[in-house]
């Protein structure tokens, strides 16, 4: 008889945690997350669908300096040079304190790569008005924001250019 009673207290804490696990998550809360999701995705399919413009994008400052450069694969695996459009060398990774020329040339390589563009492609380097140093690819549509590498790695890239538009 110990052991029927076993056996029904047994089932009975079976159905308990059955009704528990069930009430864990309530479907209401379920069907709402659901829900959220779709409505997410209508939305964005409407915003491209009705080719809506972009919100919430900060307006890119203005140009005050740029400077045309060539970045090429150095002699030394993963070194590159810097140079200008009269191939003039301007920097390169091996020298003192511009290992950062290295990490750049390297992302532009690999990003050139996925778009099958030559290495030879001129950059713009430019300096906006709110003092921010970019490297635009105009050849594989990339560019490169500096101002979060740090103060040392960007100083590589700022000396290559004129303090305004009119030097």
């Amino acid at each position: 008889m110990t052991d029927l009673n076993h056996h029904t207290t047994l089932a009975q804490e079976q159905r308990k945690l059955a009704k528990r696990d069930r009430e864990m998550i309530p479907l209401v809360l379920v069907r709402a997350m659901f829900g959220l999701a779709l409505v997410s995705v209508a939305l964005v399919a409407f915003a491209r669908i009705t080719d809506r413009p972009l919100v919430g994008v900060p307006d890119t400052p203005p140009v005050v300096a740029e400077r045309i450069i060539y970045l090429t694969p150095g002699a030394e695996r993963g070194s590159y040079i810097v140079t200008d459009a009269e191939a003039q060398r301007l920097v390169a990774s091996t020298d003192r304190k511009a290992g950062f020329v290295g990490a750049i040339g390297q992302a532009l390589e690999r990003r050139r790569d996925l778009n099958r563009v030559e290495m030879s492609e001129p950059l713009t380097l430019v300096r906006r008005e709110t003092g921010r140093i970019d490297i635009i690819d105009d050849a594989s549509g990339f560019t490169i924001e500096l101002h979060g590498y740090g103060p040392d790695n960007i100083a590589v890239f700022a000396g290559l250019l004129p303090e305004d538009i009119n030097q």
